[in-house]
């Protein structure tokens, strides 16, 4: 063997390496669109663009017509509906694929500030996006995941380089984070604790305090604060987009009754890389001599949101990095590869035709992404209530809202996953219904419906087949929908005196 052949066999594994690295978001993000919430978000982007203006009241849900309602993620929502209409379902799934590639990107480039060895670089970074594996849906805290991290660079970069021009950055992240995702309040959060630092050793020395980096100015700080403040406030809603941040903070019944508000089980590997990550970043806070302040905020925030809901864990994850690597910087383990710009452009190509290949595997087609949308939300029932033109109003349950509100939208939904809006007394009022809990059958809203599209899977589903005062016209695998036994249905095989006489003749399926 040459010595050419010595060097390039290193390069290989190190792109093969750095290849496997990309494709680990790649396979977590590339499955059928089984998210409750993106049709909400679809059916909220048609909206924008079939009237150019955002909603500032509900027009999808009878609780909610005509109240206030400020739909936060409106950019977000234009997108994947211009997406989804160009490119169908297809096109959610690679947009999904997409934004967890960039967000691998983001997270791997906050990982090589430490200048770890290649091997090292690698596997903490391909943690770091396992523990966010439940997080690559298509949701907007995609957006949200990608400009934090991108902050957390910007900052690092700022404070180690003596560049704190890269700070002038952020407002203009702010400008697009604003109107993509509500958490934008975390990016300005980030902002505070900086600028709490800076306050601190700026008033009692550096002798009380350990900085790893250069420390901020606190009047470029703040100017930097006000600006970031200012671009959010660039947005269609202005000042009423901290409404729904607002409606959150006060929210509680969410945290008990929705599963992603639910802390960590503990159940599955990205929970324990997760605690993983925590404790090596407190281990990395305890081996400083001194009090780090912005690091230790960072990660004491980073815990209280981490464990509290595990949709945050990805702040957690990302604060441990930055702590994790402002100590291995220092340590002396500095021993970074430099890629050159074809090394790039090979992992490039392999990442893009590995993404084709698995593409091809899984059947990520049109018609077999419908096929399983079928499986999950009621496709044939919906089908068969406008076939019939069944009046509401109609009772459904919240994991099934959003999709009713884009494949029914003549019928206002009972409730759906836009939590804020109903509040925590509605949201567990609901949710009691359909576990069939004491007192379901007094519900005003149930006792209200003329039509209810049910999970055949729920307790209230099986009380209801037993139910002399109820129907069932159609079921599948999936879904039963049930009517008054009184309603005058004028299409379809049932008459209001077939029904009223008990008619026992098989549901249409």
């Amino acid at each position: 063997m040459g010595a050419s052949d010595k060097n390039i066999e290193p390069t290989i594994r190190r792109i093969a390496l750095v290849t496997l690295l990309y494709l680990i978001p790649s396979f977590q993000a590339m499955f059928p669109v089984d998210d409750p919430d993106i049709w909400w978000h679809l059916r909220t982007g048609e909206w924008i663009v079939t009237h150019h203006a955002v909603p500032f009241q509900d027009y999808f849900s009878s609780y909610g017509m005509g109240k206030l309602w400020i739909a936060y993620s409106w950019l977000f929502e234009v997108l994947v509906y211009a997406i989804h209409a160009h490119f169908g379902l297809t096109g959610i799934v690679y947009f999904t694929v997409t934004m967890a590639l960039v967000i691998a990107f983001s997270v791997h480039q906050l990982v090589r500030l430490a200048r770890l060895s290649l091997f090292v670089e690698v596997i903490l970074t391909a943690c770091a996006l396992a523990a966010m594996k439940p997080l690559m849906t298509p949701r907007p805290w995609l957006f949200t995941i990608l400009f934090f991290s991108m902050e957390l660079v910007l900052v690092e970069r700022a404070r180690e380089e003596e560049n704190t021009r890269l700070l002038w950055f952020l407002p203009l992240i702010f400008v697009f984070w604003a109107n993509l995702h509500v958490q934008f309040i975390y990016g300005l959060a980030i902002l505070g604790l900086l600028l709490i630092e800076s306050l601190l050793l700026t008033a009692y020395g550096r002798s009380r305090y350990q900085l790893d980096g250069r420390l901020l100015p606190p009047k470029q700080l703040l100017m930097v604060s006000a600006l970031s403040l200012m671009a959010t406030l660039v947005s269609p809603y202005h000042v009423l987009i901290y409404r729904p941040i607002l409606e959150y903070i006060a929210q509680r019944g969410a945290f008990q009754n929705i599963s992603e508000f639910h802390p960590m089980f503990f159940r599955s590997l990205q929970d324990w890389l997760v605690l993983a990550f925590t404790l090596s970043g407190v281990f990395a806070l305890g081996k400083q001599q001194k009090w780090l302040p912005f690091p230790s905020l960072l990660l004491l925030l980073g815990v209280f949101l981490g464990f509290r809901a595990r949709r945050d864990v990805w702040f957690l994850v990302l604060a441990s990095i930055g702590v994790i690597g402002g100590y291995l910087r220092g340590a002396g383990f500095e021993n970074q590869w430099a890629f050159t710009k074809r090394q790039i452009l090979a992992v490039a190509v392999l990442a893009l035709s590995a993404l084709y290949a698995l593409g091809l595997q899984r059947q990520i087609t049109e018609q077999n992404l419908k096929s399983v949308m079928a499986r999950t939300f009621p496709v044939d029932a919906v089908a068969e209530v406008r076939q019939r033109k069944l009046p509401g109003p109609l009772f459904n349950n919240l994991d099934w809202g959003g999709f009713l509100i884009w494949s029914l939208p003549e019928l206002p939904v009972a409730i759906d996953g836009r939590t804020n809006l109903y509040g925590d007394e509605r949201l567990e009022s609901s949710l009691g219904v359909w576990q069939a809990y004491p007192g379901w059958e007094t519900n005003p809203e149930f006792l209200r419906a003329k039509l209810i599209i049910a999970d055949n899977i729920r307790p209230l589903t099986w009380l209801l087949r037993k139910d002399s005062r109820y129907r069932i016209i159609y079921e599948d695998g999936t879904a039963v929908v049930f009517v008054p036994v009184d309603l005058d249905i004028s299409r379809g095989e049932f008459s209001k005196t077939a029904l009223s006489a008990g008619d026992k003749s098989p549901p249409r399926r």
